[in-house]
């Protein structure tokens, strides 16, 4: 993988037909502003199963060094503490190949 590489992580959360669709907007409003002014950030989303038993984050970086300089930052290190609460199973991933229209 080349350091200017564009690097996602992928997180996805269990949750519960109670509980997702208030865990989807707590993770969005904790660290949609935050993020945001982050080097090497490009785009964020979070999105529910439809079957009501999950949450999934994205996070796409520029590269992977740009991810990592936000892991060691404090609030990066705080989100990783708060996050393991919720039993996540991260995913660090490159992209293979595309399709666009």
């Amino acid at each position: 993988m080349s350091a200017s590489e564009e690097f996602v992580a992928l997180v996805i959360y269990p949750s519960t037909a109670e509980g997702q669709a208030h865990q989807a907007e707590s993770l969005f409003l904790v660290t949609a502003d935050r993020l945001r002014a982050f080097p090497g950030f490009l785009r964020g989303r979070v999105l529910v199963s439809e079957d009501r038993a999950s949450v999934v984050t994205i996070t796409e970086w520029r590269d992977r060094e740009s991810f990592m300089q936000f892991r060691q930052t404090d609030f990066g290190h705080d989100s990783v503490v708060l996050a393991a609460d919720l039993h996540p199973h991260p995913y660090w991933l490159r992209q293979h190949a595309a399709i666009e229209p």
